[in-house]
C-alpha cells in the first residue's frame, strides 16, 4: 500500500519539486526573509504572508522547511483558505501515508470530498483506484476513476492501475483494459492540459496503448497486439525495453524479418531464452541466411550470454561464515541454519512494500525453477521489516495473488526493539538483499538492490549457486 503512495506521490511532486528548488534559488522574498537580522520586522512580515496570497504562504513554507511544527501551522492555514493550490493537494497526498488499511484511505478520503466540495480530488483518488487494482478489485478501481474529473488524469490513472492489476492478474486487467479503450481513444486528438492537474493528453495515451498492447501480447493476442504495440513504438521516442523486444517479436511474426532479427538476437544475448523467441530467431535466421548452421548461430548467442553471467559472478565470490540464524515458516515452525547443513541456501530477505523486492521476484521464480527437482538447493524467502499487523497473512496472501512458489519464512520485528533479529545477524541496511550460502555454512555471494532484465538476473543467481556448489 505504502509503495503506491509514494510511487504516485514522487511521480506528481517532481515538477513541484523543481519548480521550488529554482524558486528558492532565484527567490529575493525568501532571501530577505532569511537574512532579515530585525527580530520585530521578521515576525511583522511572518504575520503579513499568514493572511496573504497562497504565493505568501508556499514562501513561509519554505522558510520554515526546517522547522517542522511551524511548517505544518502554516501548511493548515494553506489547505484551508487554498485547498486548490499545488502544495495543497500535496499536503493531502501526504496525509494518506499516515493510514495502513483500503478502508482507512476511503474513510479519509470520504472526509476530504465533505471538506472540499468544489476543489479537483482527482489525485487523492488515484490512490484508491491503485490500492484496489492491487486486490484486485476492477469494480473498485472504476468506482474511483469514474468519478474522476479530468478525462486525461483519468486515462493516466487507469494506465497506472491496469499496470498494478496486470502484475497479479493479466487476463483481468486486459479485461479493463478493452473497456476502457474507447475513452482513451477519445483524449488522443486533445492538445491542450486541462488545469489543475495539466497531463499531457498524447503521454497518457501513448502511455495506455502502450500498456494495451503489452497485455494483449502476454495474452497470445498477437494480431491485435501488434496494431496498439506498432502505434505505441512509432509515437513514444523513449521507448522502453519490453515495448521493443515486443516489437520485433511481433513484428517478426509478420514477416519483418530483418527489422526484427538484430533485436531478437541481441535479446537472446542477454538471456532471453523462451522457446518461442528461440523459434523466431530460428526462422528470421533461415529466410536471411539460407543454408547456414541456424543451431550454431543460436548457440553462440547463448553462449555469449552465459560466459558473460559466469564471469561477472567469478568475481565476485567471498568466504564469510554465516551468522547464526532463526526463523520461523509458514507454520509457526523455528528453524536455523543448522536446519540446513549440507544444504546450499539462497537467502531472500523482501517485504510486501519494497518495489524492488517485487520486481526481483519473476526473476527470482526462474531460478527457484531451476533447481525444483533438486533437493541440495534451497531458497529462503525472508518477509522482514513489516509494520502490518498480521504480516505472515500479508506475505502468504502477497505471494499467492502473483502465483510465486516461494518457500515462505517470517522474521518479524520485535515489539520491544523494532528489530528484525534475522536481518540484523546478516547486516542488511537494505532490501531485497540475498546471500548465497555454501554447504559448509559459509557465505559465498551478497547481492543488494534489483536491476536490470529477469533473465540476466536469474542466470547470475544461478551461477552464482553453482559456484558455490562447486566451492570455488
Amino acid at each position: 500500500m505504502k509503495k503506491i503512495i509514494l510511487a504516485i506521490l514522487m511521480l506528481t511532486s517532481l515538477s513541484i519539486m523543481a519548480q521550488q528548488r529554482e524558486e528558492e534559488a532565484t527567490n529575493p522574498k525568501l532571501d530577505a526573509l532569511k537574512n532579515e537580522k530585525n527580530q520585530a520586522v521578521l515576525q511583522q512580515k511572518i504575520s503579513t504572508l499568514k493572511s496573504g496570497t497562497v504565493d505568501d504562504l508556499e514562501l513561509l513554507i519554505q522558510y520554515y522547511h526546517k522547522n517542522a511544527v511551524k511548517k505544518e501551522a502554516v501548511a493548515k492555514i494553506l489547505l484551508k483558505k487554498y485547498p486548490q493550490s499545488q502544495n495543497a493537494r500535496m499536503l493531502r497526498m501526504t496525509s494518506f501515508l499516515k493510514v495502513q488499511e483500503i478502508p482507512e484511505m476511503e474513510a479519509l478520503l470520504g472526509s476530504m470530498i465533505k471538506e472540499y466540495p468544489n476543489v479537483n480530488l482527482d489525485m487523492e483518488k488515484s490512490l484508491l483506484s491503485s490500492a484496489y487494482a492491487e486486490v484486485p478489485d476492477a469494480a473498485k478501481v472504476l468506482k474511483y476513476t469514474n468519478s474522476m474529473k479530468d478525462p486525461v488524469f483519468k486515462v493516466r490513472a487507469l494506465t497506472m492501475a491496469i499496470d498494478l492489476m496486470a502484475a497479479i492478474d493479466n487476463a483481468a486487467a486486459l479485461e479493463l483494459a478493452t473497456g476502457k479503450l474507447d475513452e482513451a481513444k477519445k483524449i488522443k486528438g486533445q492538445t491542450t492540459l486541462i488545469k489543475p492537474l495539466k497531463v499531457d493528453p498524447k503521454a497518457a495515451y501513448d502511455d495506455y496503448i502502450n500498456t494495451y498492447g503489452k497485455l494483449l501480447f502476454k495474452a497470445g493476442k498477437n494480431e491485435e497486439a501488434y496494431t496498439y504495440t506498432k502505434e505505441a513504438y512509432d509515437n513514444i521516442e523513449d521507448r522502453d525495453g519490453e515495448l521493443i523486444e515486443n516489437y520485433a517479436f511481433l513484428s517478426s511474426l509478420n514477416g519483418k524479418y530483418e527489422e526484427a532479427l538484430p533485436v531478437l538476437s541481441n535479446a537472446v544475448k542477454e538471456g532471453k531464452f523462451e522457446q518461442k523467441y528461440i523459434d523466431q530467431v530460428k526462422i528470421g535466421y533461415e529466410k536471411l541466411n539460407p543454408g547456414k548452421d541456424v543451431d550454431a548461430y543460436v548457440a553462440g548467442l547463448q553462449n555469449v550470454f552465459i560466459e558473460k553471467i559466469k564471469t561477472h559472478a567469478s568475481k565476485l565470490i567471498i568466504n564469510e561464515a554465516a551468522p547464526e540464524f532463526t526463523l520461523t515458516d509458514v507454520n509457526g515452525k523455528k528453524v536455523s541454519l543448522a536446519d540446513f547443513k549440507g544444504k546450499t541456501l539462497v537467502l531472500d530477505f523482501w517485504a510486501t512494500w519494497c518495489g524492488p523486492c517485487v520486481e526481483s521476484f519473476p526473476a527470482m521464480q526462474m531460478a527457484v525453477n531451476r533447481y525444483a527437482n533438486n533437493p541440495d538447493v534451497k531458497f529462503l524467502f525472508i518477509d522482514c521489516w513489516e509494520s502490518v499487523k498480521d504480516p505472515l497473512s500479508a506475505a502468504k496472501n502477497f505471494l499467492s495473488k502473483r502465483n510465486y512458489k516461494f518457500d515462505l519464512y517470517m522474521d518479524p520485528v520485535d515489539p520491544s526493539t523494532k528489530r528484525s533479529l534475522a536481518s540484523d545477524a546478516f547486516k542488511v541496511d537494505g532490501i531485497p538483499a540475498k546471500f548465497i550460502i555454501d554447504g559448509n555454512g559459509n557465505i559465498r555471494f551478497k547481492i543488494s538492490g534489483f536491476e536490470g532484465k529477469n533473465e540476466a538476473a536469474a542466470e547470475e543467481v544461478v551461477q552464482m549457486v553453482e559456484l558455490a556448489r562447486k566451492g570455488a
